[in-house]
């Protein structure tokens, strides 16, 4: 195989690398929520988002949050009562900024830690947007390497 060839193939893994950047999100956190307080979790999502995740609560009673999320127009999409453990799961319809809510107004005395983690995966024509950037940056690669190949000086 010829240097340029090479040359190529490492420029559009580059470029590859480059555009993944920042395409999933992946998070985690630990916060405690006061007695009759609740902690809010914004997330700025795109239409066809899927964002999947699961939370433990750690508390001195047996007494669990409600747990729940809100669209951008204030809607209830998820809830669930007095949880300790959860995982969740939703998929975006408008774009804007959604809420998770984690509410311990139900305890009058103690505090709740909740460790949350977290994904979202953004989506590009159906599929995830990293496997259709890849399917691009092929196309682009192989039709770079048929034109060299027959624009090459014999």
């Amino acid at each position: 195989m010829s240097r340029s060839v090479c040359a190529l193939a490492v420029l559009v893994l580059g470029a590859f690398a480059i555009l993944s950047i920042g395409l999933a999100m992946a998070d985690n956190a630990s916060f405690k929520v006061q007695p009759k307080d609740e902690h809010v979790i914004s997330l700025g999502l795109q239409e066809t988002d899927r964002v999947s995740g699961s939370f433990s609560v750690v508390s001195d009673d047996e007494i669990g949050v409600v747990f729940y999320v809100t669209d951008p127009y204030e809607n209830l999409m998820l809830r669930f009562e007095n949880v300790t453990q959860k995982s969740f799961s939703f998929i975006v319809e408008t774009t804007g900024t959604y809420q998770l809510h984690f509410d311990n107004s139900y305890s009058t005395v103690y505090s709740k830690t909740v460790a949350l983690n977290y994904d979202i995966t953004h989506y590009t024509m159906g599929m995830p947007q990293e496997q259709f950037l890849l399917i691009v940056v092929a196309v682009v690669a192989l039709i770079g390497i048929i034109a060299y190949a027959v624009l090459m000086p014999k």
